[in-house]
């Protein structure tokens, strides 16, 4: 079970870490080149959330047997609800 709460601690600390990098590029004042190697760290930490969020789907399907369905959004009808 510990694995389990280390992957989460790992992925809202790694999104953590991004939105503080969103912002900081955002708020301007760092030179081009500290910038840049700002964007490239997001870059590298956006494809670790994308990892570990495609592996949590991964096991989603595997529990339920079935692929993800979209989200029932506030301008869908009852009619369109997602099957799990």
């Amino acid at each position: 079970m510990s694995a389990k709460k280390t992957t989460k601690l790992d992925f809202e600390a790694t999104l953590k870490e991004l939105e503080s990098i969103v912002n900081a590029i955002e708020k301007g004042g760092t030179s081009l080149e500290e910038s840049l190697e700002l964007f490239a760290k997001g870059i590298a930490l956006t494809k670790e959330c994308q990892g570990t969020l495609k592996a949590a789907e991964q096991k989603v399907k595997i529990l339920t047997g079935k692929d993800l369905a979209d989200f029932v959004t506030e301008g869908n009808s009852d009619d369109e609800e997602a099957e799990f």
